[in-house]
């Protein structure tokens, strides 16, 4: 009878993949530089031209925007794989997964919508001010203003604005999606809307690096941005790594009507960005 036996690696041989794995890993800090200063270039270039569209033109506004957030991508050597499409109706609310600062860039290229942010995220240095300046819409995230938040969202819907916004509340490392947060729902509650209303769930799952091993473990750190990592020095990291893949799937908008309620359309939701996301890890 033949047996069958499994070789074991020498000790030379798992010091070098661990070697392999820190040098592929760790940000260059020759690639980190030159990013982030093409990174400041571009920003510096648009921010005025933008500034001033938005005051007459709000089309070339748009097309500087989509400059930005394109070239942003390409800084951070993020190539994005789109299932799917954006809803284009008047409208549409996007319900997506939170993984880092960066899916702002991601989402931003992909579509033509104003991002809902909580209000602290206006008081970030450079970025809130970037963050105003886009017209992103801040709330305060509090049960105390929750019908103020969803009053001002609502307003908004019901005029046709697209909007995007993140349900889970904050951020998570991207290998699964939190329990959704029901208030913001409100904004689109079947009971209250006064005009036909949708919300397209969207799920983004940053899935190889570079070389081509899968972003899972300690490896989707180097994407996700979570707990209490530093938006500065993450940024400076993103910059300094090789690049990754990302896939975002955009699926079939739901009709705000079809649902009793904003609780309900909820868990729709939640559900439909779940299953998106592990498709995405599983392919």
């Amino acid at each position: 009878m033949q047996e069958n036996y499994r070789e074991i690696p020498s000790p030379l041989q798992v010091l070098g993949d661990v070697l392999d794995d820190y040098i592929a890993t760790t940000p260059s800090f020759g690639r980190m530089a030159m990013r982030g200063v093409a990174f400041v270039i571009l920003t510096g270039l648009l921010v005025g031209p933008y500034a001033l569209a938005g005051l007459a033109n709000q089309r070339l506004k748009r097309k500087i925007g989509a400059a930005w957030y394109g070239l942003t991508k390409m800084i951070c050597g993020l190539k994005v794989q789109v299932i799917g499409a954006p809803l284009s109706d008047p409208g549409v609310m996007f319900a997506a997964n939170h993984v880092s600062y960066l899916d702002i860039i991601v989402l931003g290229d992909c579509t033509d919508a104003r991002f809902v942010a909580k209000s602290e995220v206006a008081d970030w240095p450079v970025f809130g001010w970037l963050a105003k300046l886009a017209n992103t819409v801040f709330v305060t995230r509090d049960r105390r203003h929750a019908r103020q938040d969803s009053a001002q969202l609502a307003k908004l819907m019901n005029t046709g604005a697209r909007l995007i916004f993140f349900p889970e509340g904050t951020s998570s490392n991207g290998c699964s999606v939190l329990p959704f947060k029901t208030s913001l729902f409100a904004a689109v509650d079947p009971a209250t809307a006064s005009s036909p209303l949708h919300v397209q769930p969207v799920s983004i799952a940053y899935t190889v690096y570079a070389d081509g091993r899968p972003l899972k473990g300690y490896l989707s750190d180097l994407y996700a941005w979570y707990g209490e990592m530093t938006l500065f020095g993450h940024l400076m990291t993103v910059f300094g790594l090789r690049g990754a893949s990302v896939e975002v799937t955009f699926m079939p908008p739901l009709t705000v009507a079809a649902y009793p309620d904003r609780k309900a359309l909820a868990l729709s939701v939640e559900r439909h960005v779940r299953d998106g996301l592990n498709a995405s890890l599983r392919r």
